[in-house]
């Protein structure tokens, strides 16, 4: 790689680093650069905050599945208690149970498990709604600026891109090939065949991200977060009325 860095520009975006071709065969939005609040910042507030009352959620429902097995443990040992006074003819009864291994026992319906980094999946897309993460920076960002966050994939349905993305990927070093993928696929089909499997689904389309909308809902999972952009209120905007309520 070194020694074709000559034909590319390094471009640093937060403390994410990408490689443009001299060429600018990539699609890399400039002027998104310069808005005073820029989307992916933006973005990685949100995902930060998600991801925290994420956290916040899981800890409360285990403390509630803690609470429940403490209500168990004090329960058995007081029926223990009662069992193992004398009866009327002198005997003991003895108790059938140990109520310390049934108060192991998870109570039904509030058995947690691990709480795993969220999983991200970005969709770009810039010609005629194909699904495009182009130079994979916004993917690149996620991983290196976001704590707590687990696997990002992100979609591309242009080779040229794909190539773009995973060179970027291993110039960013270990961190972003640990936690970054980059696939040639149509993220629409993509999101179909891969149901509630992410956390997070990441619509940025350069144009409408209405053709997204049902395959991203499917494949976001109970509880996850859905972010959705427009790049701009042009795309949204149609020569008639039922055009521009559809997109």
């Amino acid at each position: 790689m070194e020694s074709d860095l000559h034909d590319y520009t390094v471009i640093k975006e937060g403390e994410a680093e990408i490689l443009l071709h001299n060429k600018n065969q990539v699609f890399f939005n400039k002027a998104q650069v310069l808005l005073i609040v820029n989307n992916r910042d933006m973005s990685i507030a949100v995902l930060r905050e998600f991801i925290s009352k994420r956290k916040q959620e899981h800890e409360a429902k285990l403390s509630k599945r803690n609470r429940s097995a403490s209500n168990v443990v004090d329960k058995d040992s007081s029926q223990a208690s009662k069992e193992g006074t004398p009866s009327e003819n002198g005997e003991h009864q003895v108790p059938s149970e140990d109520p310390l291994s049934s108060a192991s026992k998870k109570p039904e319906g509030v058995a947690l498990r691990g709480l795993q980094p969220p999983k991200v999946l970005e969709v770009f897309s810039i010609i005629h709604c194909l699904a495009l993460s182009a130079s994979g920076l916004r993917a690149l960002r996620y991983a290196r600026e976001i704590e707590g966050i687990g696997q990002v994939v992100a979609l591309d349905n242009d080779i040229a891109s794909v190539e773009a993305c995973q060179r970027n990927i291993k110039f960013n070093g270990s961190l972003a090939i640990s936690k970054v993928e980059s696939h040639h696929t149509d993220a629409r089909v993509h999101m179909l065949t891969h149901p509630n499997e992410f956390d997070v689904v990441d619509l940025d389309p350069y144009g409408s991200p209405s053709i997204f909308l049902d395959s991203a809902i499917q494949s976001v999972a109970d509880g996850g977060l859905l972010m959705c952009t427009a790049t701009d209120m042009a795309v949204l905007c149609g020569g008639n009325g039922e055009v521009c309520y559809s997109k």
